[in-house]
């Protein structure tokens, strides 16, 4: 399902963060396909190059990689005097990165960087990007969240809280920005068809619930964003399942999927390792 997006209102430069891969890419292909410049960030400056070349030439519109580890403090210096130059209309806050694994057994210090990036990210974006598109009385901003992040993510406990944040961040904004003529969207995704699912050590293939496909929770997430819902959980199934099955039912399938997928993936590094 294509989204139409009026570079009027959400042009004609759109940022992306997390955009090297996954749901990130595919936001920065489909806002492409609008004729809308893109402002492409993420950390891996060789698949940055290769994503802008090839929506430059196939939409013919502009874009600017800039690699950048928004787990840093100090990022949005940078990344506001690359942007300072050009009108951008739409902002997707999606960097993020999830680290599955018992609580107890992460290390305190990687558990504190990604919730660096899971949360002080999209609040300095917000509140940069945030005041530039109140200025300019339209435009857009998507932040990138979790299905159930609300409820707890057990063998996820930290990415989760971290999503939750951004879910309250997000809906907040929406009705604080709404008189300023700016369009605020959560998109709350559920297990999506991504390279994220074998880090988590899951099998789209024989996975209980079939993953979706990140083009249509992309398109679903634009298709929110020009209704400007507050927030969007895409897939029917999902919608229903977030709607109707209570929280605690909902953490102990998340801990069973996730439990599952970590013992195979430990699993097959022991064969790995003694083969």
């Amino acid at each position: 399902m294509k989204v139409a997006l009026d570079k009027g209102q959400f042009g004609p430069w759109a940022l992306v963060t997390g955009a090297s891969s996954g749901i990130g890419k595919e936001f920065a292909r489909q806002i492409a396909a609008s004729g809308i410049n893109v402002v492409l960030v993420a950390r891996r400056d060789a698949l940055l190059a290769e994503l802008g070349r090839a929506i430059s030439q196939e939409f013919d519109v502009q874009y600017r990689a800039l690699a950048m580890d928004l787990s840093q403090e100090g990022f949005l210096a940078g990344l506001s005097d690359a942007t300072h130059d050009i009108d951008i209309g739409l902002v997707v806050s999606n960097a993020g990165t999830g680290n599955p694994g018992e609580f107890l057994q992460l290390d305190r210090q990687l558990l504190q960087a990604t919730l660096r990036l899971n949360t002080m990210a999209h609040l300095d974006i917000t509140h940069h990007f945030g005041a530039k598109l109140a200025e300019r009385r339209g435009g857009g901003l998507i932040l990138v969240g979790a299905m159930g992040a609300e409820n707890g993510v057990p063998c996820m406990a930290n990415d989760g809280a971290a999503k939750a944040y951004v879910h309250s961040l997000g809906e907040a904004l929406h009705y604080e920005f709404k008189p300023l003529g700016v369009y605020v969207t959560v998109l709350a995704a559920g297990f999506t068809d991504t390279a994220v699912l074998e880090k988590f050590g899951l099998d789209p293939k024989t996975m209980p619930m079939k993953p979706m496909s990140i083009e249509q929770c992309v398109s679903e997430g634009l298709s929110g964003l020009l209704r400007n819902r507050s927030k969007i959980v895409p897939g029917r199934l999902n919608r229903i399942m977030n709607a109707l099955v209570p929280a605690s039912l909902a953490r102990k399938m998340e801990a069973d999927i996730l439990g599952k997928g970590l013992a195979s993936k430990s699993a097959s590094a022991r064969a790995r390792a003694e083969a």
